[in-house]
């Protein structure tokens, strides 16, 4: 009968609460703004998910998952559509899904957060710090937040594209995600 009690009690304090799973909704955005002679050229990813698990409703040690479907760029013109999924920019033939993974979300200087984790696009892994802003109710938030990221880290825009002297090195990427506790 101790057994079963001190089972009972190391159970009930053991370290470790169920995650939360959090999942996106409809209307989220996941936009980016390349340029083109010094213009930007906006653009967006038609197709991606996020999930944000949480322990306790705590942001802070939590982990995020975005996963985007390179197919779904688009930038509102047929050949540039068509030219981005190629071998010198998405290469979504042989790289058709970029992952940003995040084990571990801090608390920012500013007020939101920060998502330390690895971008993987077009076939290599660098780390990436995602920051971003929370807001919202028990059951349903917004995470939104904005970075640049220097596209020939990840071979995007090879060859003749790759000096920057026609589209710029830096791309901006912003996201609104509407999120859904589950």
């Amino acid at each position: 009968m101790k057994r079963i009690a001190a089972l009972l009690v190391l159970t009930l304090v053991a370290p470790g609460t169920p995650a939360e799973e959090w999942r996106m909704q409809e209307g989220s955005e996941l936009l980016f703004g390349a340029t083109w002679e010094s213009e930007t050229v906006p653009g967006r990813f038609r197709k991606f998910d996020v999930q944000l698990d949480t322990d306790d409703g705590n942001l802070v040690g939590s982990t995020l998952t975005v996963t985007v479907q390179l197919e779904g760029a688009d930038m509102d013109d047929p050949d540039i559509n068509e030219a981005i999924v190629g071998a010198e920019w998405f290469a979504v033939d042989e790289h058709p899904v970029a992952t940003f993974t995040s084990d571990a979300i801090e608390e920012a200087a500013d007020g939101g957060y920060l998502a330390p984790g690895y971008l993987d696009l077009k076939g290599v892994r660098l780390p990436v710090n995602v920051p971003f802003h929370w807001s919202g109710s028990d059951d349903r938030a917004e995470m939104s937040g904005d970075l640049v990221i220097d596209r020939t880290r990840f071979n995007v825009g090879s060859g003749e594209w790759a000096s920057g002297d026609t589209i710029g090195i830096d791309v901006r990427v912003s996201f609104t995600v509407i999120l859904q506790r589950q």
